[in-house]
């Protein structure tokens, strides 16, 4: 089953945020380029939990330097949806 026309206006959406870590720990604005999809869900629902990320954010949160990225920045899979969200409703 593909993804669905909501999931995929969804993603588009994501892509015309900024980095979030890059904003929300540093303050700094730019541009998105990968929705990162967040390890704790996955299936179907799996593009509903996914973060803006920039090239290099998204290079450190590969799946071995994850937790060295999360831990440099203190951050968590909860808190980085929770930013996401905020600044999908804002």
């Amino acid at each position: 089953m593909g993804m669905s026309a909501a999931a995929k206006r969804h993603l588009a959406r994501i892509h015309t945020l900024r980095c979030i870590v890059c904003w929300e720990k540093y303050g700094r604005v730019v541009p998105c380029a990968e929705a990162h999809h967040l390890d704790f869900v996955r299936g179907a629902h799996s593009s509903w939990a996914t973060i803006p990320l920039c090239k290099e954010c998204h290079e450190g949160m590969r799946a071995n330097r994850r937790r060295a990225f999360y831990l440099a920045h203190k951050l968590s899979d909860v808190k980085l949806l929770v930013w996401t969200v905020k600044e999908l409703l804002a």
